[in-house]
């Protein structure tokens, strides 16, 4: 709305947007709209909007229509078009009319005579603040880092636990190939010294039989390396297996993917880590495990053939270069752990800005918002750009000083190995049998220290992509690290919580002393205090932002409680025992799955089975599980009013986007069609009937108390006051509260 008064249209458009506000906000907010001179057309459910309006169309959903004037003269509204029945009347038209019925009576009596008629005693109320009063702290997440060779050590006994296991039989088996290709190089390479020496000898047979020797080598090298290759990605597809289990075995258990996003001191893009880079790490790491056996055999291997042709000087020579281009090297190599670790993390972001663009796109089409959205995507995307950039140009300088280091120059040195077996060797040059063994020995020398430099420039490249790897597994275990911290309640004021006690009943929810405190440290209501007991509903009052909904964080263990008692029924929904307390949030969720689905959530198809069959009668047991389940929840979506659902949507099976699909309302009474199905002993509604008719929202909470459920309610709506024993009034969100009786 602030938007609204900022821009001051001509006309307005707006869908329900103060449903969450208390109805004298409303009203003030739309005494001030009609004051600025905007001209507004409103979706609402609430009838006191109508004395703001000129006009009311009413929809029936079922393509019937009809539009009512206000009389000058009168609060009522008079009849200017209207859609003939149909002779069978449907259920949604019928709902259609009772809230036509609603709107046609403009009177504010009306609406909410029912709950002006009530009063109420007060129980008790929040103490005035002491002197001597301290507020407890509220503990964030937060993990002590490990340095990376413990990180990297927790990372390998994930992936290999066990050298017999089927990664550490993979790993064998690609060291064996990576022998393997170290001997088959070794001997291409003598083949190739071998092959001069006969054509100098011009001996036919020998050289014939060489070929046949070569065509088989090269048939054993390609077989090696895709093997090898294939090893390589079975290994990282793998490790990733290994390593998403892990994780998400943590992230999905005791609510720590919600306090790792909200309750940790830094942005956490878990999303991002738990895919694309999990996915990169495990790659990557294949890749290196291999590139550091096979250049590490092949020093070994080729020095040793070395030693056997230039004696120890040649080795040491060798060994002199490998240890001061090393060093130079590592002098120079930029700082790429750190680099790629900003990268991911951008990549992290601007991803997400086309993910929230995605969730929220109706909403941003109605502001008109592409301009704004594409500005803030490319500022994101512009600092991933710069980023990237600046690696791959530093990428470039040290790619030149390492091609020079280890390719370039070692050329050189195999010259002068070279010259040095040369200048050793003894025999008569005129001889052509010694000059086909020097061309032979030469060849084959200069394959060996070839591919001893070879191996030494694997080496530098291992220490560069240890160093981007080093990025990877800190990202990923940071990460596991909050996930730790979120199961073992480490926190970083851990004093505090030895004040609290938190006790299981099912029987009843008692509060005693309870500080509610947000992330941010600010104290919403002071040692609050009351008990809700079967049969004696709550209902949560208060201005917006004064603590409703984070009363109910705190009862369902979002948050901690940072002192005092908190006793609460077990949380556990399971096809066993049924639920005995059961949260219907603010915002309506739908999940992935068919309509089915969408009432039983959390539960799958088989336990909501198994959990129907034991409330069905004796005489039903000859009906399939299936049917039974599927007949309970369509009598639960007659009784909150979406059984049209059936029939529009295709039948129980069908999948949708429900988030597109449904409305709002709709998906509010979906959110109620599954309190009805689990059927809990306690039921926590968090202002999850705002966006439907009073009447719709008067119905469903009869059909609670007609059920049994004892309700726990935030709402702005005074119309719910009947079907509540207690109030919470929570005064400004600065502490204060009272506890009242409700007198019907």
């Amino acid at each position: 709305m602030a938007r609204l008064f900022y821009h001051k249209p001509k006309f307005a458009i707006l869908d329900e947007c103060t449903s969450a506000v208390t109805t004298d906000m409303e009203e003030r907010f739309c005494a001030k709209v009609r004051a600025m001179g905007t001209s507004c057309i409103t979706i609402s459910h609430r009838p006191a909007l109508v004395a703001f309006h000129d006009m009311v169309l009413s929809l029936d959903g079922e393509g019937g229509w009809s539009v009512h004037y206000k009389r000058a003269d009168s609060p009522a509204s008079t009849e200017s078009e209207f859609i003939k029945k149909r002779s069978s009347e449907t259920e949604r038209q019928s709902d259609a009319m009772t809230v036509q019925r609603a709107f046609a009576n403009t009177k504010k009596d009306r609406a909410f005579s029912a709950s002006r008629s009530h009063s109420s005693e007060l129980i008790s109320a929040s103490l005035t603040e002491e002197e001597d009063y301290v507020s407890p702290v509220f503990p964030q997440l937060q993990s002590v880092p490990r340095i990376l060779p413990l990180r990297v050590a927790s990372m390998f006994k994930i992936l290999v636990p066990t050298v017999l296991d089927k990664q550490g039989a993979q790993l064998l088996a690609v060291a064996i190939l990576v022998l393997s290709r170290t001997w088959i190089s070794d001997r291409i390479a003598s083949l190739n010294g071998t092959t001069v020496k006969y054509v100098l000898e011009q001996d036919k047979a020998a050289f014939v039989k060489l070929i046949g020797i070569s065509v088989l080598q090269s048939a054993a090298s390609s077989f090696v390396a895709p093997s090898l290759r294939h090893l390589t990605a079975l290994l990282a597809l793998g490790w990733r297996i290994r390593l998403t289990k892990h994780l998400l075995r943590n992230y999905l258990r005791k609510n720590a993917y919600y306090k790792v996003i909200h309750m940790s001191r830094e942005n956490v893009d878990a999303d991002q880590r738990l895919t694309q880079d999990l996915e990169k790490l495990t790659t990557d790491l294949s890749g290196l495990v291999t590139g550091m056996v096979k250049p590490t055999v092949d020093i070994l291997w080729f020095t040793w053939r070395m030693k056997l042709l230039t004696g120890r000087r040649g080795v040491a020579i060798l060994y002199a270069y490998m240890l001061l281009g090393l060093g130079f090297l590592r002098g120079v190599t930029p700082d790429f752990g750190d680099l790629t670790s900003r990268e991911q993390q951008l990549e992290g972001t601007f991803r997400y800005m086309h993910e929230r663009l995605r969730t929220h796109a109706e909403s941003v089409a109605f502001f008109g918002g592409g301009a704004r959205e594409r500005e803030m995507i490319e500022s994101r995307f512009g600092a991933l750009f710069d980023h990237s950039m600046l690696l791959l140009k530093k990428k470039w300088l040290f790619g030149i000083i390492d091609d020079f280091i280890t390719k370039q120059l070692p050329h050189n040195v195999t010259w002068g190995l070279s010259l040095l077996y040369a200048m050793e060797h003894r025999g008569d040059r005129a001889m052509t049998s010694t000059q086909g063994e020097l061309a032979h020995a030469l060849r084959f020398l200069a394959s060996v220290v070839s591919q001893s430099f070879l191996a030494f420039g694997d080496i530098l490249e291992l220490h560069r992509k240890f160093l981007e790897l080093s990025g990877g597994i800190n990202r990923i275990f940071e990460l596991e690290e909050l996930l730790d911290a979120a199961q073992h309640g480490d926190s970083g004021s851990g004093s505090s919580r030895s004040k609290s006690t938190v006790l299981d009943s099912d029987d009843i929810i008692s509060f005693y002393k309870v500080d509610i405190i947000t992330p941010t440290q600010k104290v919403l209501a002071r040692q609050l205090t009351c008990e809700i007991v079967p049969g004696q509903s709550l209902l949560v009052t208060g201005p917006n932002g004064s603590g409703k909904s984070s009363i109910f964080r705190v009862l369902r263990g979002l948050w901690p409680v940072v002192n005092g008692r908190l006793i609460k029924p077990h949380q556990q929904i399971n096809s066993e025992s049924g639920c005995h307390i059961f949260y219907v949030p603010q915002r309506p969720y739908t999940c992935l799955g068919t309509l089915r689905d969408q009432i039983i959530y959390p539960l799958s198809c088989d336990e909501a089975e198994k959990r129907v069959s034991r409330l069905i009668e004796e005489g039903h047991e000859s009906v399939g599980p299936t049917d039974i389940l599927d007949a309970h929840l369509k009598t639960i979506l007659e009784n909150v009013k979406l059984l049209y659902l059936l029939e529009r949507e295709g039948g129980w099976d069908t999948s949708q986007n429900w988030e597109d699909i449904l409305s709002l309302g709709e998906q509010q009474r979906l959110g109620m069609a599954r309190l009805f199905f689990h059927k809990p002993r306690f039921g926590v509604l968090d202002e999850c009937t705002n966006a439907t008719s009073v009447d719709v929202e008067e119905h469903l909470y009869r059909l609670a108390s007609d059920s049994g459920i004892t309700v726990i309610t935030s709402s702005q709506r005074p119309a719910l006051i009947p079907f509540h024993s207690v109030e919470l009034r929570l005064i400004d969100g600065e502490g204060k509260w009272e506890l009242r009786k409700i007198e019907q």
